[in-house]
């Protein structure tokens, strides 16, 4: 039979009640306010340090530490906006439904099946990903993976009462809906009309840590030391520093710019030289007190490839947070990182060995402090002379 919008309103109408797209529409709204909080989360958490949120109960139920996560963006815009979104597109098509004057069409059903089933699959994958890398749970994020499947549940129900296959719903609902080119092209047009506002009006609250006037450069180990920069390279820098000290942070960062300028002649290798007790046997009295603390940060981060992540996030956040404030486990989220095995290497000794390695030969180097740089078994103390780095390059006996 050929299906046109005049003989598809008659099409499986005795069997369909209405009252499946009073709950759809129901659910809806539900689903418009949760995540309408979770929006709100978003936004104190990345703009407002004192904020906290009322599902903040515990390490392991906690919505701000989801809410850091980079998993809480895709695409541009937070997964909750995207939520709204969602929301306001299935509410749509059950409104559709109960205003129009045919009750008993099976319009929209399918559709909304498929839109309910996508959801539930994303639900799915936000809670994996929540509970294995995150390892953190989010109480209204569970809530709308609850709305999700109760959307998925009250479609189902309407499909087995019209003893329709689900498939067949489906592509009658997409032929129809092409059919109707005044709805087709108003709801593409509607849908365009808001993500382009949102991509252009949406201000961009939320960030990684890091510097990102760094241009990302190819990276990697050697001898058990992390390396930035150029794989064969003409000059190798050895860095000596500590992610508590201003001016290492000053220095690093120019290096960086310099390597970012020459990726296929630097490379920047980075040793840990923290001054501090728990990591340095002779120092005597207090210094930089969690300076070993975060090298260790570091070295959790590079066992899961993200050592200049890390890296540079300790060094960055230095202009604007105090020391004190600084919370690793939160620039760990933040960045991506799997939170349970971060969480398990700060609290083992095996980093603590690498990084008293490295104090011992800054130790048999006899360098007094931090940072100290060594090219060729010369050492810059403080930073090195730009004048160091052109004759270097520049020179045709420059090697590694």
């Amino acid at each position: 039979m050929t299906l046109n919008c005049q003989t598809y309103g008659n099409q499986n109408q005795t069997a369909f009640p209405g009252w499946p797209m009073w709950f759809v529409l129901l659910f809806c709204l539900l689903g418009i306010f949760v995540s309408v909080k979770l929006t709100q989360i978003h936004v104190s958490v990345h703009t407002d340090p004192e904020y906290h949120s009322i599902c903040a109960v515990s390490e392991g139920v906690n919505c701000e530490t989801v809410a850091f996560s980079p998993y809480s963006v895709f695409w541009g815009l937070p997964v909750s906006v995207w939520g709204i979104v969602g929301y306001i597109v299935m509410g749509f098509f059950a409104a559709w439904a109960l205003h129009s004057k045919r009750l008993h069409s099976t319009f929209g059903m399918g559709i909304l099946f498929l839109l309910a089933t996508f959801s539930v699959a994303a639900s799915a994958a936000l809670a994996y990903i929540s509970h294995t890398r995150i390892d953190s749970l989010c109480l209204f994020c569970m809530a709308s993976y609850a709305i999700n499947l109760l959307l998925l549940a009250t479609t189902l129900v309407g499909w087995r009462k019209i003893h329709v296959p689900v498939g067949q719903l489906i592509g009658d609902d997409l032929h129809a809906l092409f059919l109707r080119p005044v709805l087709f092209f108003g709801l593409v047009t509607a849908a365009i009309g808001i993500l382009g506002v949102l991509f252009v009006f949406m201000p961009t609250y939320w960030h990684t840590p890091g510097w990102s006037e760094i241009p990302p450069l190819k990276s990697g180990t050697e001898n058990g030391h992390n390396w930035i920069g150029a794989t064969n390279p003409m000059v190798t820098v050895v860095e000596f520093s500590d992610y508590e000290c201003p001016y290492c942070r000053t220095a690093h960062k120019n290096v960086r710019l310099w390597v970012a300028r020459f990726p296929k002649k630097i490379r920047l290798v980075h040793r840990h030289l923290p001054l501090d007790m728990a990591c340095h046997p002779e120092l005597h009295r207090p210094f930089h007190k969690r300076a070993c603390e975060f090298a260790k940060a570091a070295e959790c981060a590079a066992l899961q490839g993200m050592f200049w992540e890390m890296n540079d996030a300790l060094f960055s956040i230095q202009k604007s947070i105090n020391t004190k404030d600084v919370n690793p486990m939160e620039i760990a989220v933040r960045l991506g990182l799997n939170r349970s095995e971060f969480k398990k290497c700060l609290e083992t000794d095996g980093v603590t060995k690498r990084i008293r390695a490295d104090v011992e030969e800054s130790m048999k180097q006899k360098l007094s402090g931090t940072p100290t740089f060594i090219i060729n078994n010369k050492k810059f103390m403080g930073k090195i002379p730009e004048e160091e780095f052109e004759k270097m390059l520049h020179s045709p006996m420059a090697h590694r």
